[in-house]
């Protein structure tokens, strides 16, 4: 359907993942950087309907899936980091999907394929943070078990808002801790 070098709203498509459920997440050109990438979800062709997902989008799934099976969603953190450290998709939604099909919200494949890159291009913008903020991102990630790889500084932002959100701060409370903005959604 999507081939590389095809545009989506006039940007142009760099690579593409079909999932399970006939959605289609998107990588296409962005500008902050030559490396930079814009990640989108579409949810149909006919007619378009199609969003940018936000850390906040998978920062209320997680809290949704906490208040109806902590141990369950919390497994679903655990997939979430596996990934995050660089194990296969594949092999990880196999490890886990048993354990939190029935959970409510974002499928255990979107949410790893989409937030798998999310992350890596926090990673790709990433110009550095201060000291401070990153002992206490670190330490919030540590109370869930959860060690930062050295070249994913860029991306624990997105990771420490969740564990954060697991370690019992309501979501409002995490965003707005981790210095993230919610942008309402843009009408064309």
């Amino acid at each position: 359907m999507f081939k590389l070098g095809d545009k989506w709203y006039g940007k142009k498509i760099f690579d593409h993942i079909e999932l399970s459920n006939g959605w289609i997440i998107l990588k296409t050109q962005n500008k902050k950087s030559l490396r930079d990438f814009k990640v989108r979800t579409i949810l149909s062709i006919k007619p378009r309907h199609s969003y940018t997902p936000k850390h906040a989008h998978f920062a209320i799934d997680f809290y949704g899936k906490l208040c109806h099976d902590k141990i369950k969603a919390l497994k679903v953190l655990e997939a979430m980091v596996k990934v995050w450290h660089g194990d296969e998709i594949k092999e990880v939604l196999q490890q886990y999907n048993n354990y939190v099909q029935a959970l409510p919200g974002y499928s255990l494949e979107y949410t790893l394929y989409a937030l798998n890159w999310i992350l890596e291009q926090e990673d790709i913008n990433f110009a550095g943070r201060p000291e401070a903020k990153q002992k206490d991102l670190d330490q919030i990630c540590s109370k869930q078990g959860v060690s930062t790889p050295i070249e994913r500084k860029g991306s624990q932002l997105a990771i420490s808002l969740l564990c954060d959100i697991a370690n019992g701060t309501h979501p409002v409370e995490a965003l707005l801790r981790a210095n993230l903005d919610v942008q309402p959604r843009r009408r064309r």
